[in-house]
């Protein structure tokens, strides 16, 4: 089993090493270029606090490994995602802020039994919008930056030294019709 985690993480360290690598899953997107905003030790150090989370989390519930998300920017753990109880919420929390190096715990994980595959649509339809937004504009050079989208509403998520990149990024959520609110979590540096 050791040797499967470790093939795992050194294929998706070396994934992330290529000049552009995306990755969809459900409604999450996540397009990453080399980035130059943060030193390999800092991606090393958030890949295995995310891989700690995920762990933690399959080993107490499989549940919460299947519907929570969980994104690392040094050491700020984002959560998001669908459960039925507000207990697994709390729980998700709880098991995050027991991993070494965790410094913040982001959640914005939603409680609702109603959260369907219609939902899962109009996230993923949103999702795809932006980050083509963000692919077609010539003013945008590196993409960096996580999008999580739940219940319509927008996540971003990322460290950038460029501020005016950030609010382009941002303008471009805001015009995509069926955004409920935009939540920008991006670091600056």
């Amino acid at each position: 089993m050791n040797k499967f985690l470790l093939l795992l993480v050194a294929f998706f360290m070396f994934m992330s090493c290529s000049p552009t690598t995306v990755f969809t899953s459900g409604a999450k997107t996540a397009v990453k270029t080399s980035q130059d905003d943060k030193t390999l030790g800092e991606s090393w150090d958030d890949a295995t606090i995310k891989l700690g989370i995920n762990e933690k989390y399959f080993s107490y519930d499989a549940t919460l490994y299947t519907k929570i998300d969980v994104e690392v920017e040094l050491g700020r753990v984002l959560l998001t995602g669908v459960v039925p109880y507000g207990d697994m919420r709390m729980e998700a929390v709880r098991l995050a802020w027991q991993q070494e190096g965790v410094v913040e715990v982001l959640n914005e994980i939603s409680v609702d039994t109603g959260y369907g595959l219609d939902d899962i649509g109009k996230d993923k339809l949103i999702a795809t919008q932006l980050v083509s937004k963000i692919f077609a504009d010539k003013y945008i050079k590196k993409f960096k930056y996580n999008i999580e989208v739940q219940k319509q509403i927008v996540y971003l998520f990322g460290v950038s030294n460029d501020q005016t990149e950030i609010d382009r990024v941002i303008d471009h959520a805001k015009s995509i019709k069926g955004v409920v609110d935009i939540i920008n979590y991006i670091e600056p540096r």
